[in-house]
């Protein structure tokens, strides 16, 4: 598989040079002209250039089998700029192995190619602005500032010098232990301290995507099958059990478990040296399958690897599933499960910024901000498939969990190293459809905590709705109180004592309604100060004797006190008769108030077309229940999330 390039194609500097091997005389032909050191690939000779001449100065050892997809000779880009991979060094540490490829520019600058368990930087030699302590002063945490960018100490590597290949621009051959500190920042930029001399050595750079370097002349690797994500197999046999092995990433796969006695072996000892044994208190079966190859995001991947995860949050246990996914080209991903919530998973170069969002402690990347869910220290518990770290039961692992849904932010921390993840969520469907998965997914149980909200977009677009129907209804009612006839019917002025012995009740002149139906409105204005009053009123039809009824209280009482003036009630009122068909009317009446109350004034106004505000408020109640409601249940949902995390009321989150 290959990369097509579509900008600047690899020139070499020079026109190649070729001489012969003092050692076997087989030509050796050098691709860059500042070559120091370089490889005969007959007899496998260290030759360093004397002048003129070559030197041999050793002897490179067997190499493992490499599996990268980058060779000697491959092309690329970086920044609109070739490159041609010229030479290589080779390391191994406990927890696996890298390259270190040494690429050649067209304007013949060089740099260096990192290719870890396919993850790629590429950096450059660079002058520190500041002397590099000394190794063991170096720890993971540390932070330095370089040209105003901060970078932080990740891990630190005690690893074995492996081997060379090709062309060095140094003599480089008699090293044994290395000493390495890599960087990183909140972007992509990285840097690595070496010190493999007295000098520490400053590299700086960035972590950068294999598509986005366009390479080509890509190293033919053994893909057996069509269609695979790039994972080929090798048969083998348990050393405890004699059952069989599956080796998927051969060449990457630090560790394999034995499915039938497991048995967690070392992938590579020859001979599958026994690393540990693990006693099953129950089989667990993978809801993915081991082997099972599925495509995520547009990429193909094969699922190579399983484990379990436990906690004893407030001593109850819990735990959650990984599967370890494989792609040749693409590296590893991960997808994790948890109670029928999958996230896929992948590995980020980056240090997040530290900062507080609001009372809850947060985290920036690339512009976006996490908020913190939950941290705690998690325990592996089973393991099953093949792995490229050195897996145990029992491990135990630090982890702090941001959201900013659908994303998760995560960091894990063991003792080498720190490691920074992002995650989507997924659903069970898209996993199950994506390996083609028989039956259906298990149902996901409650809230996970970076579950998107069914009810996300939905509230912001139905309070806009919501709004744009209620300037609407409000545009009609002021048009209606705009355009209202408003006719006055009757408007006459009454007196009424409470001591007096005549008969309250009476009846108004006659009044003509005309027209259409419409409301008729009856408003009383009294003097009343300190006093109140009730009018038993009723509308009737004088031909028909139809009669509306209704009652009418009013009160005004006002003072002083401590605080000031106050006053309560009003000393008027009005009430609404909605459609009264036309006709000729009249209004009883009958006033009354407390027998040691003073007389009255008041008076009565009667108008018809008179527009009504009750239509205005239930429309506007009808047209809020939809948002309020789909508020108040997202409002649930958030509520439901929050309680799992550190910051649930009872957790004490916020101290």
């Amino acid at each position: 598989m290959s990369a097509e390039s579509t900008g600047p194609t690899w020139r070499p500097n020079m026109s190649q040079q070729q001489v012969n091997c003092p050692n076997c005389g087989a030509a050796v032909r050098f691709l860059w002209s500042g070559a120091v050191q370089t490889t005969c690939s007959y007899c496998h000779s260290i030759l360093v250039r004397r002048d003129l001449d070559l030197e041999k100065v050793g002897v490179v050892a067997d190499l493992p089998r490499d599996v990268s997809p980058i060779q000697i000779a491959t092309e690329g880009m970086f920044r609109n700029k070739a490159f041609q991979v010229v030479g290589r060094i080779l390391y191994e540490y406990d927890e696996g192995g890298w390259n270190e490829w040494h690429v050649v520019f067209q304007d013949g600058t060089t740099g260096w190619l990192s290719d870890a368990q396919l993850e790629y930087t590429l950096s450059f030699l660079t002058a520190a602005p500041s002397p590099i302590p000394p190794s063991d002063q170096i720890a993971r945490g540390r932070k330095f500032t370089w040209s105003g960018i901060n970078y932080e100490v990740t891990s630190v590597t005690k690893a074995h010098y492996r081997g060379v290949e090709g062309e060095l621009s140094f003599e480089y051959w008699d090293k044994r232990s290395v000493v390495f500190a890599d960087l990183r920042t909140g972007d992509t930029k990285f840097g690595t301290m070496d010190f493999s001399d007295h000098t520490p050595l400053l590299f700086l750079g960035e972590a950068v995507e294999f598509d986005d370097l366009h390479l080509k002349n890509l190293r033919q690797l053994d893909v057996p099958g069509t269609g695979a994500p790039g994972a080929a197999v090798s048969g083998l046999n348990c050393p405890n059990c004699g059952g069989p092995l599956a080796v998927r990433a051969a060449g990457l796969t630090l560790t394999v478990v034995c499915p039938k006695c497991h048995s967690i072996l070392d992938a590579r000892d020859a001979n599958f040296q026994v690393l540990e044994k693990f006693r099953v208190k129950q089989e667990i079966q993978p809801k993915i399958p081991l082997g099972s190859r599925g495509k995520i995001n547009g990429d193909d991947y094969e699922m190579i690897g399983f484990e379990v995860r436990t906690t004893d949050d407030d001593d109850v246990p819990d735990s959650w599933d990984e599967y370890l996914l494989f792609n040749r080209h693409k590296g590893f991903r991960y997808l994790t499960e948890y109670r029928g919530h999958w996230n896929f998973v992948k590995s980020v170069p980056l240090v997040p910024e530290k900062m507080q969002i609001g009372k809850k402690h947060g985290a920036k990347l690339s512009g976006q901000r996490y908020t913190q869910f939950d941290a705690g220290l998690a325990t592996t518990t089973y393991v099953l498939g093949e792995f490229p770290w050195r897996v145990h039961v029992g491990e135990k692992i630090g982890f702090t969990d941001y959201i900013a849904v659908p994303r998760m932010l995560s960091n894990e921390i063991n003792p080498s190293e720190s490691v920074w993840s992002l995650g989507d969520y997924k659903t069970g469907a898209e996993i199950w459809l994506a390996f083609q998965l028989q039956g259906t997914p298990p149902a996901a149980e409650g809230v996970f905590a970076n579950q998107p909200s069914p009810y996300l977009g939905r509230t912001g677009s139905m309070w806009q709705t919501c709004l744009l129907l209620l300037s609407s209804v409000m545009v009609v009612a002021i048009l209606f109180y705009s355009f209202a006839d408003r006719q006055t019917l009757l408007e006459h002025q009454y007196g009424f004592s409470a001591e007096s012995t005549a008969e309250a009740s009476f009846v108004t002149e006659p009044f003509e309604v005309k027209g259409h139906p419409a409301n008729v409105e009856v408003s009383i204005y009294t003097n009343l100060y300190n006093n109140w009053a009730y009018f038993s009123l009723a509308l009737i039809n004088e031909a028909t004797g139809q009669g509306y009824d209704f009652g009418r209280e009013v009160s005004y009482y006002t003072g002083r006190d401590s605080d000031g003036t106050w006053s309560e009630g009003n000393p008027r009122d009005h009430a609404i008769i909605p459609e009264v068909q036309p006709g000729r009317y009249y209004l009883r009446v009958e006033p009354e108030m407390a027998k040691n109350a003073a007389s009255m004034i008041y008076t009565l106004e009667i108008k018809r077309a008179v527009p009504s505000a009750a239509f205005f408020w239930i429309a506007a109640t009808l047209l809020l229940i939809p948002p309020m409601l789909t508020t108040w249940r997202a409002a649930a949902f958030e509520t439901k999330r929050w309680a799992q995390s550190d910051y649930a009321p009872s957790s004490g989150g916020d101290d």
